[in-house]
C-alpha cells in the first residue's frame, strides 16, 4: 500500500540504527501510523538533512502492508517554528498525550482539526489553558470516554450547585458521602456545571477542569507516566532555584 501526500504531524521520534528515525506520525485520514523514516538522520546527495518538525504540518509519503511502514517524503506545509519556554512544555505534552492514548489508524477528523488548530495558535502565543482544557476533552469524548459533567451517574438528576461530587472513571459523577469542602478527588456542583457549558472563566471552574481532567487521564494512561510532566516540573524547580 502507497500513501501519496498526507497531511499530519510529528507527535514522537526515537533514533534506530545508524542514519534512521522511528516516527509515529498523527494524520488526517489514517490516524497515527509508524514509520521507519530510513536515512533521514543523515544528508542526502545534495548534502541536505531530511528534517521531520514538531508542531509543524507536513505532507508525508509512506508505502508498506505491515504495522511498521516506510516514509518516503515529508515536506512541510508551513516554516517550521522553534517553540521554547511554556509553548514548549505545552506542546511536549500535548504529544505526548495524544502518542500515548491514541490507537494506531485510529481516526477522528474533527480531533485533527481542533489539534492543528492548537498547534497553530501555540505556535504564534503563549498557551492558552483553557484552550488546552479543551483540546484534553476533544480528545478524551473523540476516544469514547466523554465526561458526562452535568448529571448524577447514578439517578441521572442533574447536579446540585452546592453539592460536592467525586468522579469515577467509567461511571461518571457520584455525590460524596461526605459533604464537605476540602476532600481530595471531590469536586463543586457549580464548577463541574460551569465546565459542561464551556464557562471555564467561572468561580474556580479552570481550577476544578485541570484537576478533573489530570485524573482522568491518568487512569486511561494505565500507569504510564508522562515524561513531559516531569521534564515541567524540573523547569519550575531549576527556575525557583534560580530566583532565591
Amino acid at each position: 500500500m502507497r500513501i501519496e501526500a498526507e497531511p499530519g504531524f510529528l507527535l514522537h521520534s526515537t533514533p534506530y540504527r545508524d542514519t534512521s528515525l522511528l516516527v509515529d506520525l498523527y494524520t488526517a485520514n489514517h490516524g497515527r501510523v509508524r514509520c521507519v523514516a530510513k536515512g533521514f538522520r543523515k544528508p542526502n546527495k545534495q548534502g541536505i538533512n531530511r528534517s521531520i518538525f514538531p508542531y509543524t504540518e507536513h505532507q508525508f509519503s509512506w508505502q508498506g502492508r505491515g504495522e511498521l511502514k516506510t516514509l518516503t517524503r515529508a515536506d512541510v506545509l508551513q516554516t517550521p517554528v522553534f517553540l521554547n519556554g511554556e509553548s514548549l512544555f505545552t506542546g511536549l505534552y500535548v504529544n505526548e498525550l495524544f502518542y500515548r492514548l491514541f490507537q494506531e489508524q485510529d481516526v477522528h477528523p474533527f480531533l485533527y482539526q481542533q489539534y492543528r488548530q492548537f498547534m497553530s495558535i501555540l505556535c504564534k502565543s503563549l498557551p492558552d489553558e483553557l484552550q488546552l482544557r479543551q483540546l484534553e476533552m476533544t480528545l478524551l469524548e473523540e476516544l469514547g470516554y466523554g465526561l458526562v459533567l452535568n448529571s448524577d451517574a447514578e439517578s441521572g438528576a442533574p447536579l446540585q450547585a452546592d453539592q460536592f461530587y467525586q468522579y469515577i472513571p467509567e461511571q461518571g459523577l457520584l455525590p460524596l458521602l461526605n459533604q464537605r469542602d476540602g476532600v481530595p478527588g471531590s469536586y463543586l456542583g457549580e464548577d463541574l456545571l460551569n465546565i459542561s457549558r464551556g464557562e471555564f472563566a467561572r468561580g474556580s471552574a479552570q481550577k476544578t477542569a485541570k484537576l478533573l481532567l489530570r485524573s482522568v487521564i491518568n487512569f486511561y494512561l494505565d500507569g504510564r507516566q508522562l515524561h513531559s510532566r516531569e521534564l515541567y516540573r524540573q523547569h519550575l524547580m531549576s527556575r525557583d532555584r534560580g530566583k532565591s
